[in-house]
């Protein structure tokens, strides 16, 4: 347990408060943090073991990568109170608007990685995968969703095989993309009722969507593609009005590197960090659960989902009954399960 001198002397240098200042904002791994701070291997390591010591940051294992980050629930208080005062005062350090720029240049490192991939598709079967089967997860994402609502939002909404089934829950769908060649794949799936879809070009992160308005965001295999999952998170609950809900179906944490040619960027995700998300960003949790595929138990199948529901507060006493929607189990996305073998969207 750290003592409060050993906190002192993990806080007494530049670098290490400059690391604490980035890992503050997104993960990040050795090779990014060197590209940032312009500084060796072997000295950033030696920082990065300090604050590590000190509980100031954690690692993160995502296969042969290794992920930093600063302490998001620290269970000492000594340590989350010196983590607050730093934050308060990040800005009094050096280097801060380099240091954001560079940073941000990183990220948009991964973003444009994951557009690159997807834009060069030319066709959904290019986006399989032989460890999960697209209509096993889009059937469990169904089963999150209310019976009917007025709009709901598609978060990467990929070739669209998602949009006909959201288009009988809802009136109209704003489906949002980082990849041109995507949408193009998306309308061509929307068949007949695509003039009931809104098409839209943009990153997760930064959302081309007006404050509140979408009534239900699904985020069906998106998020381990984004390069800052809290942040979409965060963007989700903008653009939904008060009362609105995201439903998330995405991979539990695994270690089939493999996947990463499809540019996962993230091997799946724990269902603690995905619940410290959605209640950093304003969400009441209301439903949680792992799904395995059909026939073998939670803690044996290779590849699992997790399926969550984070609902948007009323800032008022709640509306009549007619406006709140069925209430979900944790059993009806489980029914939903069968044997999984693709990741086309």
């Amino acid at each position: 347990m750290p003592d409060l001198l050993q906190i002192h002397k993990a806080l007494a240098d530049e670098t290490r408060l400059r690391l604490l200042r980035l890992l503050s904002r997104s993960p990040l791994n050795v090779n990014e943090v060197i590209d940032i701070l312009r500084m060796g291997q072997s000295r950033i390591s030696r920082h990065l073991r300090i604050l590590a010591e000190a509980g100031l940051v954690t690692r993160r294992r995502e296969g042969t990568w290794i992920y930093y980050e600063r302490s998001p629930d620290p269970e000492e208080k000594l340590v989350a109170d010196m983590l607050l005062l730093v934050g308060e005062h990040e800005r009094a350090l050096p280097y801060f608007e380099a240091d954001m720029q560079r940073m941000e240049a990183a990220i948009e490192r991964r973003r444009q990685q994951t557009r690159s991939f997807f834009d060069s598709r030319r066709d959904g079967d290019e986006l399989r995968h032989q460890s999960l089967e697209g209509a096993y997860y889009r059937q469990v994402a169904l089963s999150l969703l209310p019976d009917h609502c007025d709009t709901i939002l598609d978060l990467g909404t990929g070739s669209g095989l998602l949009l006909p089934a959201l288009l009988e829950r809802a009136n109209k769908v704003i489906a949002v993309d980082a990849s041109s060649t995507m949408l193009d794949l998306a309308r061509v799936s929307a068949g007949a009722d695509v003039d009931r879809c809104d098409f839209r070009l943009g990153d997760l992160e930064h959302l081309p969507v007006r404050d509140g308005e979408a009534n239900a965001v699904m985020a069906c295999m998106v998020l381990h593609h984004v390069s800052t999952p809290a942040v979409a998170m965060e963007e989700a609950h903008r653009a939904l009005g008060e009362g609105g809900e995201l439903d998330i179906v995405d991979l539990a944490r695994h270690e089939d590197e493999s996947l990463r040619e499809l540019a996962d960027l993230w091997l799946g995700f724990q269902p603690a960090e995905m619940r410290r998300w959605l209640k950093a960003s304003g969400f009441d949790v209301e439903h949680a659960n792992a799904v395995a595929p059909e026939g073998t138990a939670n803690d044996t199948a290779e590849i699992r989902l997790i399926t969550f529901t984070g609902r948007k507060p009323w800032q008022q006493q709640q509306p009549p009954n007619q406006h709140a929607r069925r209430r979900k189990t944790a059993t009806r996305a489980t029914a939903a399960a069968k044997p999984a073998r693709t990741t086309t969207k």
